[in-house]
């Protein structure tokens, strides 16, 4: 892999973290504390053509003519009731008329969710760990091991850099000096040299 010509290499460190349990079995594989641009492309690419928004979307668009409610209303109606809110009077007459509807909207997310992880977790292992990993050996592994990695993604693509891992604080003498070089230290010297 090809590293850039950086004036300043960036200082964040990459450390090793056990993912997993014992009874699943324990990896080890680096936290970078993001995702590669590959990385997140790969799982983008597998959960395009999800239908369960536009299944949301085409059901709230129905219940819209129906009711008089803006489509916005009746997109939030359909998710209270996918979530079970029993205080939604909206929500619950949506669950009462469209249970079917309801029924395929939650089982295409459910769907969504595991492929999703499947994907993360295959190319975390294809990325870190093994370049030859592929979706089908993904697919030989235990589910509980397949949502730890699923969960570690997710960490990753919040940023989430650990909890011992705390960023280094900027020592006096970096400040200073980037105050200085920030002020024009250069300048200044230059100034001195024409007698300004």
């Amino acid at each position: 892999m090809k590293t850039l010509p950086f004036v300043v290499k960036p200082k964040r460190k990459f450390t090793k973290v056990k993912i997993g349990r014992e009874d699943i079995g324990v990896i080890e594989i680096e936290r970078r504390g993001y995702l590669t641009v590959s990385e997140k492309a790969f799982v983008d690419a597998v959960m395009q053509g999800g239908d369960a928004i536009g299944s949301v979307v085409a059901l709230a668009t129905r219940v819209s003519s129906k009711t008089g409610h803006s489509t916005e209303h009746a997109y939030t109606g359909i998710m209270a009731a996918i979530q079970g809110d029993m205080n939604n009077a909206f929500a619950n007459r949506i669950k009462e008329e469209y249970p079917d509807e309801l029924s395929e909207i939650i089982t295409q997310m459910s769907e969504s969710i595991q492929k999703r992880s499947i994907a993360a977790a295959t190319v975390l292992i294809r990325s870190r760990i093994d370049p030859d990993w592929s979706i089908d050996d993904t697919l030989d592994q235990d589910p509980q091991l397949i949502n730890a990695f699923a969960e570690f993604y997710a960490e990753e693509e919040s940023g989430y850099a650990g909890d011992d891992e705390q960023q280094p604080e900027a020592s006096a003498e970096e400040i200073v000096g980037k105050s200085i070089e920030g002020n024009g230290e250069e300048e200044l010297n230059s100034k001195e040299s024409s007698g300004i």
